[in-house]
C-alpha cells in the first residue's frame, strides 16, 4: 500500500513544471488506472493509464520541443468528498511535422485524492507571434 502522504498530488505547479519540459515517463504516479481523457478533435475519449501516458507520448514525440506555460489557474471542489476541479489556461509552443505551431488553450481536470481521473483539453493553434 502506498503513503498517502508521500504519494505525488496533482496541482496546478505540478502541471506546469511537467509541460515546461515534457517526459512522458513522469506522468504516470498522478493519474488514475482508469483515467478518461478527451482531447479537442478525437471522436472517442483516451481510457485508461496506458492510453493516456501514450497518447502523451505520442505528442512529445511529434513535438519534442514542445512547452506549455502556464497562464493562470483556478481550483475549486468538486460534487464528490475530495474531488477538485483544476482549470489551467495556457500557452504554447513548439516544431510540429509541419514547422512552428503556437497554441492557446484550456483543461479541466478532475481529481480525487489529488489522482487525475479526468481531463478535458481545448484548445485553438494561435499565430505564434502573438505568444
Amino acid at each position: 500500500m502506498t503513503d498517502t502522504q508521500t504519494q505525488p498530488k496533482f496541482s496546478a505547479d505540478v502541471w506546469a513544471a511537467f509541460w515546461a519540459a515534457p517526459d512522458a515517463a513522469h506522468v504516470g504516479d498522478i493519474l488514475a488506472d482508469e483515467i478518461v481523457g478527451y482531447w479537442q478533435g478525437e471522436p472517442m475519449p483516451v481510457r485508461g493509464k496506458d492510453e493516456y501516458v501514450g497518447r502523451i507520448a505520442g505528442l512529445v514525440n511529434a513535438i519534442p520541443d514542445l512547452a506549455l506555460q502556464l497562464v493562470d489557474s483556478a481550483t475549486v471542489d468538486g460534487a464528490a468528498p475530495g474531488e477538485q476541479l483544476v482549470y489551467l489556461h495556457y500557452v504554447g509552443k513548439g516544431t510540429g511535422p509541419d514547422g512552428p505551431i503556437a497554441i492557446r488553450g484550456l483543461d479541466r481536470v478532475r481529481t480525487r485524492d489529488g489522482i487525475v481521473v479526468e481531463n478535458v483539453i481545448r484548445y485553438d493553434q494561435v499565430d505564434i507571434a502573438s505568444i
